[in-house]
């Protein structure tokens, strides 16, 4: 499927956003989910996770514009690889060319590993190598701005919670006002008491689903906090390469 058409499945899936999507809808996002993050959703369970995986898939396609391109690498049947300290394992099906250059270039012998390798595979590990001389890793994460949009998706939703538990509360409070006194033990329940009582129900899950919005959100602005320290660390590390490298051009310089 190409960059367009999901696309427009995407613009015409919006208005089932907030309702919840059908079957029909889950099944695509799992698909174009694992096509560009190379993971399945977190929890298939779990509306609020498939609305999280749409905004994560629209941010995606509107920073780059384009599918990823398949990796000109081809692990072995059953290989896995992965990375210390990340939790994300690679296998053909998600593998990118950065991420196998990237685990070539930890060392020659993982080929092994590759069914399939471009004729120049050497030169593009060597380029790799040096690109990522100052020990940064490009290897692809979510990064703070894609974090900050889901932030504000989730920021969203919990209004719309808020909103509507407010509603909730209020329209108990009308009917509970009108009403001029409870049913007896043995009396029938009249259609203002079900309905305060499927009132009530509906409370209990919007705030339920309040709660764990409120926890993501939570969570992920910890991650921004968490990208923002790694970011001022690798700033850190490139000024105090680049001043070594000015140092030693100089120290080269006098010699001569």
């Amino acid at each position: 499927m190409g960059y367009n058409e999901i696309i427009k499945t995407l613009q015409e899936m919006e208005s089932r956003y907030a309702d919840g999507f059908s079957t029909l809808d889950r099944a695509f996002l799992d698909k174009v989910y694992y096509d560009l993050f190379g993971r399945e959703i977190t929890n298939r369970g779990c509306s609020d996770c498939y609305r999280d995986a749409y905004m994560e898939i629209k941010i995606k396609l509107k920073k780059y514009k384009a599918m990823p391109k398949k990796s000109d690498y081809k692990l072995k049947a059953g290989a896995v690889i992965s990375f210390f300290g990340q939790s994300q394992a690679y296998t053909s099906a998600n593998l990118t060319n950065e991420v196998a250059e990237k685990y070539l270039a930890m060392n020659p012998a993982n080929a092994n590993l590759f069914a399939e390798l471009p004729d120049d595979w050497k030169a593009r590990v060597a380029a790799y190598t040096e690109h990522n001389a100052d020990g940064s890793d490009n290897t692809p994460h979510m990064t703070e701005a894609e974090a900050l949009e889901i932030i504000k998706s989730k920021d969203e939703q919990i209004a719309e919670n808020e909103a509507a538990i407010a509603l909730r509360d209020a329209r108990i409070a009308e009917l509970e006002a009108d009403r001029d006194f409870p049913p007896a033990e043995d009396e029938n329940p009249s259609e203002k008491d079900l309905e305060i009582e499927n009132l009530r129900m509906e409370l209990g899950n919007a705030n339920e689903q309040l709660a764990a919005t409120t926890e993501e959100r939570d969570n992920l602005l910890k991650e921004v906090e968490n990208l923002k320290k790694e970011n001022k660390g690798l700033k850190q590390s490139n000024a105090m390469l680049k001043k070594k490298v000015g140092t030693d051009t100089q120290s080269e310089a006098n010699a001569e």
